[in-house]
């Protein structure tokens, strides 16, 4: 299993059976990332769109695939979703220019979700 991230909470982070990617990129681009290791017979494990927050309110996305076999169509249309939802939240309203401190916040929130389903699936 990986982690694929933009949250630097994660980049020094060691789980036993996932392999952690961090990645200094946008939330879009963390999507994009998974979408495209699903073209790659990964399976999504973590739902993209996890937690409260909107997709142009935060700005770390953090999402568990697993390698597979076979292409995962329910996999493909949850990304493909994902990706066409944060499109559509940006369109009405760009991410704001959040303060060092919202951003830490919002780096907290997402550890702290993706911390929690990953003790679950191990």
């Amino acid at each position: 299993m990986k982690l694929i991230t933009n949250n630097p909470r994660f980049s020094k982070e060691k789980f036993k059976d996932i392999e952690v990617e961090y990645h200094d990129i946008d939330y879009l681009e963390v999507l994009k990332k998974v979408r495209d290791y699903v073209h790659e017979n990964w399976e999504v494990v973590t739902h993209p769109l996890y937690g409260s927050v909107k997709p142009n309110e935060t700005i770390y996305r953090s999402v568990v695939i697993k390698e597979s076999t076979d292409l995962d169509v329910a996999s493909i249309n949850l990304i493909s979703e994902a990706v066409g939802t944060f499109e559509k939240f940006r369109k009405n309203k760009e991410v704001p220019h959040w303060t060092d401190r919202v951003k830490d916040d919002f780096s907290v929130i997402d550890h702290d979700l993706l911390s929690n389903a990953i003790k679950r699936i191990l």
